[in-house]
């Protein structure tokens, strides 16, 4: 077995187990946490919850204002060593949303990133800005920890066993003399020279302190539910340590993981019940807290943005959280489903039980725990299908959290899990019109790691409910006893039903026909060409090629193009046709391909739908840059575009003569065309190219009008002409001409298209990508950005890529980026290999509607040689 073998197995193990390493931490945590905190009864724990009072929640809750607050200032911080300058309001107010968002969700689908992109973007920073404070922000929250967490443990480090003070100094001072290190060398550089991926040591330092003082909030946030006799710079270390490891294993929100630590770390200085009535409470008041208030803020924003269209508020705010709305679903589902069970396996509560006794009847109350577990179980099931935006979920998630509501008051009247659900109700409601897709909820197979997050949740909620109970022993009659005080038996029954769900999704998806690998009848051309027709983007005539298949909405309103190579399924740019469809599409494109083993790759996606791709989780690499030429301000008058005044005068003076062709034209001159894209071919040495750009065959030509250069009646050069619905875009594709056609001629062609176009009034002329360019190259800048903005400056013998952009900077033209999205970085080099294969190969594609075939081969240089000279 030779090595690039091996290695592919190696990163494909990798891959499927990289989405349990979180996972597999939570069970352990959890697991530890049972071993840590089953020393004491609940009375204990009962005593400890009360001796923390309003005046110590009150303190609590100024330190974690105090600490957010911080965290959001290093985002001021960053815009200034960017040089933006935005409202600082509005920063902070962006900075504290997505911090919590961030805080509780890490790096999973539940994390901030989708709202710092969405509210920054308002602001007009671009995607690698926000990649780059992204960057900053990790940088400096880590920086911030080291310089805290040495100074407490030079101070006083905890007292462990394990730990002598000496080796607890000793770790200090190497925590800080590594800050200092990083300091000096962003202040001098490393040999003289300086460290690019730093920034100035005064930026530097400002985001260490301030980053320190957030750390510091946090620990006295915790240590204020602690009795005072516990020396608070020892705690604030051992809590300093505890909660970098909870942030470094990318549990979301470091739950279990942080309480696992710390209760260890602070062993010697707090008895068991004291810390974790701390812990339960610090979670409640840093986390869960300022995550209520940061999804009412992004509600309230997002409202307040559209306050000015009264009849169209609840449209206009829709559209505005596209984005957001499925996200927070879905967290909300998780939380409410895990509420609901949470509550459903922990014992009532005595005073409230008296007053159950009294006015609700014991079968209602056994058959609202049951029915309470089993809605909260179907609420996490559910959520997958809310991201996804499926109409299905939508109505089932509205009527688990009503029936919620109910079971809540009827099973002890718990009126604070009603109000969650309540919320939650609120928040879903008024989005009914974004579930719009008809999808499978359950049948559709989950993910491995969504099958993780689904049973760790119920796992925990399920565990939590026999730690309150683990004073009773088990008994088979247990099952069946009916009383108020039994709660260990409603706990084995929710725990059953819960089961039973799972076990019955489990089974369905498990035994659900795998969908047919070879797709059904291809719609026909006539359809297709009618809605590219109907299209304002140019590009999407590259359907009418005839080399690709298309995905079609339910409806039969916007459609997919996509070829297959190898293990990727290739989605060429964006759709077609609906807008309001697009997304539904790009998401079932993702669905079928992964029902049928393939990897997605969506090639040449515009900026507009980038917010979907991030929303379905996909990485984002820049592909380059394409030229729009904005025609209404395109003049030969003008200095910038006076150098094609002396092609055009040798035009005039020559005799050359520029028409367009319409499509019964072309039909009837077609013989004349392929001579001249035969020559031109011959003369090159080239082959016709593929899939992202047309190719010389009478079905696609004939379909559009084109545009040549005739000299004594004979053609010499043309280019076909892509016409975009409502006069917006204008392109060209195929452009020829014969050997020996004078220098200047495909200069001429161009500019006499697009004097042309803005005679007809079109806005835009498309003069394609420019691949490579525009990639950022500084310290924070992605690796892909770093390596292509390499090729890009050194790859000049290969391909002609600063000569390419040269030649398109001539139409002063402005660049619009262009991206690949696929679903894990991992897949970056195949889906490349793939994509280039699948444009650069010959081979033969029939569609399976019957048309004949056609080949494929090179990849995408449009407007590479423009210019015989």
């Amino acid at each position: 077995m030779d090595l690039p073998i091996k290695f592919e197995r190696v990163k494909g193990l990798l891959a499927a187990v990289a989405p349990f390493a979180w996972l597999a931490l939570l069970a352990f945590a959890v697991w530890s946490l049972g071993k840590e905190w089953g020393g004491f009864h609940l009375d204990e724990l009962d005593d400890a919850l009360r001796r923390i009072g309003v005046w110590h929640l009150s303190i609590a809750l100024l330190l974690t204002a105090a600490s957010l607050l911080c965290n959001a200032s290093l985002d001021l911080v960053a815009l200034r060593w960017l040089g933006k300058s935005l409202p600082t309001g509005g920063v902070l107010g962006t900075a504290l949303i997505a911090g919590s968002f961030s805080m509780n969700g890490g790096g999973t689908i539940l994390g901030g990133g989708a709202i710092r992109l969405r509210f920054y973007g308002q602001y007009g920073l671009g995607g690698s800005e926000i990649a780059r404070i992204t960057g900053f922000l990790m940088v400096a929250g880590w920086l911030g920890h080291a310089f805290l967490a040495g100074i407490m443990m030079c101070w006083s480090p905890p007292v462990l066993d394990w730990l002598p003070a000496t080796m607890g100094r000793g770790i200090g001072v190497a925590l800080l003399m590594t800050c200092l290190a990083i300091c000096v060398l962003s202040a001098v550089g490393f040999r003289g020279r300086p460290v690019r991926f730093l920034p100035p040591w005064k930026v530097m330092l400002a985001a260490m302190i301030v980053s320190g003082f957030d750390w510091l909030f946090a620990g006295l946030a915790l240590r204020v539910f602690l009795p005072a006799e516990i020396p608070t710079p020892a705690f604030l270390a051992a809590t300093a340590v505890g909660q970098a490891i909870g942030a470094a294993s990318h549990v979301p929100g470091g739950i279990g993981v942080m309480e696992l630590f710390i209760t260890k770390f602070t062993n010697g200085m707090v008895a068991s019940p004291v810390i974790v009535g701390a812990l339960l409470t610090y979670r409640l008041t840093y986390y869960l807290i300022p995550f209520v208030i940061a999804v009412a803020a992004v509600s309230f924003r997002e409202i307040w943005s559209r306050r000015h269209w009264a009849k169209k508020t609840m449209d206009g705010t829709g559209k505005a959280w596209s984005a957001i709305a499925p996200r927070l679903a879905g967290m909300s589902a998780l939380a409410g489903g895990f509420v609901l069970m949470l509550s459903a396996n922990t014992p009532m509560d005595a005073s409230r039980k008296l007053v159950l006794e009294k006015f609700i009847p014991l079968p209602f109350v056994e058959a609202s725990h049951f029915l309470s577990s089993i809605a909260g179980t179907v609420m996490i099931i559910v959520a997958s299908g809310l991201l996804r935006r499926v109409q299905a979920a939508w109505w089932i998630a509205v009527a688990m959290a009503s029936g919620g509501i109910l079971f809540s008051l009827l099973k002890g009247f718990d009126w604070e899990e009603s109000i969650v659900l309540f919320v939650f109700l609120g928040a879903l409601l008024p989005f009914r019109s974004k579930f719009h897709r008809h999808a499978g909820i359950w049948t559709r197979r989950f993910s491995l790691q969504w099958w993780g997050l689904i049973l760790s949740i119920v796992g925990l909620a399920i565990w939590f409910g026999f730690y309150t109970s683990r004073h009773i022993g088990y008994e088979n009659e247990l099952w069946w006893q009916y009383s108020f005080d039994n709660d260990a038996a409603r706990l084995l029954r929710g725990m059953a039903g819960s089961a039973m769900i799972l076990i019955t999704v489990a089974l369905i998806q498990w035994f659900r026909p795998a969908p047919p690998r070879a797709r059904g009848p291809q719609p026909p051309m006539e359809m297709i060409s009618e809605m590219v027709s109907r299209t304002a983007r140019c590009s999407s005539a590259l359907a009418l090629v005839g080399d690709k298949e298309f995905l079609l909405n339910y409806e039969q309103s916007a459609f997919l193009m996509y070829g297959d190579q190898g293990r990727t399924r290739v989605a060429m740019a964006d759709p077609v046709g609906d807008e309001e469809k697009f997304e539904g599409l790009y998401w079932r494109f993702m669905e079928q391909a992964h029902d049928d083993g393939m990897r997605v790759a969506f090639y040449q996606v515009g900026a507009s739908m980038m917010p979907v791709c991030v929303e379905m989780g996909l990485r984002i690499y820049k592909l380059g840059e394409e030229a729009m030429i904005p025609l209404d301000t395109f003049d030969l008058a003008s200095s910038e575009l006076k150098k094609f005044r002396k092609v055009m005068n040798r035009m005039e003076r020559e005799g050359w003569i520029f028409e367009i062709w319409q499509p019964d034209v072309v039909a009837a001159r077609l013989d004349e065309l392929r001579s001249v894209s035969d020559a031109w071919l011959a003369h090159h040495q080239a082959k016709e190219k593929g899939f992202s750009l047309g190719r010389f065959t009478d079905d696609y030509v004939r379909q559009l009008p084109v545009a040549v250069i005739l000299v004594q009646g004979k053609v010499i050069a043309f280019g076909n002409i892509w016409p975009g619905n409502g006069k917006d875009e204008l392109s060209t594709d195929l452009m020829r001409h014969v050997p020996d056609a004078p220098n200047g001629v495909m200069d001429c062609l161009f500019v006499s298209m697009m004097l042309w176009g803005k005679e007809q009034g079109y806005r835009w002329f498309d003069l394609g990508m420019a691949p490579l360019s525009g990639l950022a190259g500084n310290q924070f800048a992605p690796l892909w950005s770093r390596i292509g903005g390499l090729i890009y400056d050194k790859g000049e013998a290969f391909y002609n890529f600063n000569g390419l952009r040269a030649w398109k900077s001539k139409f002063q033209p402005v660049w619009h980026p262009r991206y690949l999205a696929i679903s894990k970085a991992w897949d970056l080099p195949a889906a490349i290999l793939d994509i280039t294969t699948l444009i650069g190969k010959p081979s033969i594609r029939k569609r399976k509607d019957g048309s004949s075939p056609t080949k494929e081969t090179l990849p995408d240089d449009r407007l590479i040689t423009p210019d015989p000279s």
